[in-house]
């Protein structure tokens, strides 16, 4: 059930209580988590916190601390599952979730006492009343079934004419279920992203008159991530964005500190859509960007021509472009924005601008909200192997702390090179034509052995691949159908296993990304009778064997023709 008063049946029902928050391995759930902890800190409530990336692992920290605690508290997880079913839950537990992956499961939204999502309802999501998915059976049926099979087995008994009330009644029920099915099949067969976590958390906290500009930049921070992951439209983020820069005015206003090194600067203006360039190279930035690199396809000869060519429109001299820009001439960098915009229509940038924050304390430290994006991006998918999950997250909570700049710095050098691999991957792809089409869909396999293919395991990562191969193979194709066509990249994922994991994304052409492919994944996976790991909660990854890769797309593909 939803909850309607966040302050008396979630934030006052938890004081003084002890509970247990379960957290997603992403960065809008580190930011959502970040601003609940400060606001836990006010009501000295006790909590462990673990961290999870798909089913398997709420189950087991579930199972290791339901004796101990009644009261869950599940950040962007636990929302697309019915939870109290799949954990097998006593029923004096509860569970508070907030969880951005939608569709929300109905037995959750439908759930009396046990389960209660944080997140109000919303409107467009159509979701189906109570008394189309859940039905009593009637007792008197129950009993009539019960007496008739208990009749002594006679045949006479058995093959007795149905009463024309008991066709009727079998009649409604059939029709009854294939409604169901209809209506469950209309509600669940895309999966989408909602309002970020992060946005929701700080809602509350100002209700709560608890919000400051730090958390304030974890909100932004989170939208950031959605807009950059493709996770939700321009329109969407539009309306939010607005919403957070009127929060950024009323703080600034309210704030009374004037010693520039100490106080803490949120600055709502237009920026480019170019990786880290504040903290790179002009030419490296304008290279390795996906939207630049795809405009002018920039894997090619002509393309690596265009950027002299572009640097010598904006007058700005080789030297100076591969200077750090921190370290270009101060009238260089600050022309460097309108330069760009000038000459946008010029060589086919046109929208690359976009509505942005930039966070700024001291005299030295200016972040633009993707630089931070970027920076935790490396810090949780780009970071040695041998690192665990919990000590990432740690250190990404250190990344969004004023007070630990050098973690941010060594991070964003990581977010660089995910920024080449990313560019080199789909050059690849390109040249030596590895973006396949099968009928409905193109797909692209990443091989064992190619350039930092471990880094390709990892659900973002591959998720930003994904975007620029099919951006990329829709700027080059000469098929007219190119933008209508979705794609699938699949990348080694357990070697020892032989196992690979598969993404499906929806085509250019789509103004919504919204995702058909979590319900195509599973039809195709029922019909060939294969094992699959569908542990994952945004249901448009999936696990199988490399083995049935081939057989998997050719069901797939008869699937969706």
């Amino acid at each position: 059930m939803y909850v309607l008063d966040l302050k008396k049946e979630f934030y006052e029902f938890l004081a003084g209580k002890r509970i247990f928050l379960i957290v997603h391995y992403d960065i809008d759930g580190i930011c959502a988590c970040k601003i609940l902890q400060s606001l836990l800190k006010y009501r000295n409530i006790l909590y462990t916190l673990a961290i999870v990336r798909g089913r398997a692992e709420i189950k087991q920290a579930y199972i290791e601390n339901s004796e101990d605690v009644k009261y869950f508290v599940l950040i962007n997880c636990g929302g697309t599952i019915d939870i109290a079913e799949e954990l097998e839950a006593d029923d004096n537990i509860t569970f508070f979730i907030l969880d951005s992956h939608r569709p929300i499961d109905l037995c959750n939204i439908y759930s009396t006492e046990q389960v209660r999502l944080l997140s109000g309802p919303e409107e467009e999501a159509l979701v189906p009343e109570f008394d189309h998915i859940f039905r009593d059976e009637s007792d008197s049926e129950a009993s009539n079934e019960e007496s008739e099979d208990s009749d002594g087995g006679n045949r006479a008994a058995k093959r007795r004419r149905l009463g024309e009330e008991q066709i009727m009644k079998r009649r409604e029920k059939r029709l009854w279920e294939e409604n169901k099915n209809r209506l469950l099949f209309e509600y669940s067969q895309f999966t989408y992203y909602s309002k970020a976590s992060a946005i929701f958390m700080f809602d509350f906290a100002w209700k709560l008159n608890k919000d400051d500009k730090e958390l304030l930049w974890l909100a932004i921070v989170a939208l950031t991530e959605q807009m950059l992951s493709g996770k939700i439209d321009n329109t969407q983020y539009t309306l939010e964005i607005e919403s957070l820069r009127a929060h950024c005015k009323r703080l600034q206003n309210k704030t009374s500190d004037t010693d520039v090194q100490t106080s803490l600067k949120i600055v709502f203006e237009k920026d480019l859509k170019l990786a880290l360039y504040r903290h790179w190279t002009v030419e490296h930035s304008l290279k390795y960007s996906m939207f630049t690199a795809v405009r002018l396809k920039l894997w090619t000869l002509k393309g690596d021509m265009k950027i002299h060519q572009l640097l010598a429109d904006m007058g700005l001299p080789l030297v100076q472009s591969r200077q750090h820009f921190k370290s270009m001439d101060l009238q260089l960098r600050k022309e460097f924005h309108g330069s760009v915009e000038k000459l946008a229509e010029k060589y086919n940038l046109q929208d690359i601008e976009f509505a942005s924050f930039i966070l700024q304390y001291g005299f030295r430290n200016k972040f633009c909200a993707s630089d931070i994006v970027y920076a935790l991006l490396a810090i949780l998918e780009a970071s040695p192997r041998d690192k665990k999950p919990e000590e990432l997250f740690n250190q990404a909570l250190d990344c969004l702390s004023r007070s630990k700049v050098e973690v941010m710095n060594n991070a964003m050098e990581r977010a660089k090179n995910i920024a080449k691999t990313l560019f080199k991957t789909v050059q690849s792809a390109v040249d030596m034509k590895q973006i396949i089409t099968a009928g409905p869909f193109v797909y692209y396999i990443i091989r064992e052995g190619c350039l930092d293919w471990y880094m390709f395991s990892h659900l973002h990562i591959l998720a930003l691949l994904a975007q620029f191969i099919l951006k990329a193979y829709v700027s080059m194709s000469r098929n007219r159908k190119a933008s209508t066509l979705p794609l699938i990249v699949s990348a080694p994922k357990d070697l020892e296993r032989g196992t690979c994991l598969l993404l499906g994304i929806p085509p250019v052409c789509e103004n919504s990304p919204r995702n058909f492919f979590g319900k195509a994944f599973e039809q195709a996976a029922d019909k060939m009778k294969c094992e699959v790991n569908c542990d994952y909660l945004d249901t448009s990854y999936i696990e199988l064997r490399t083995e049935d890769r081939t057989r998997f797309f050719d069901a797939l593909a008869a699937l969706l023709n």
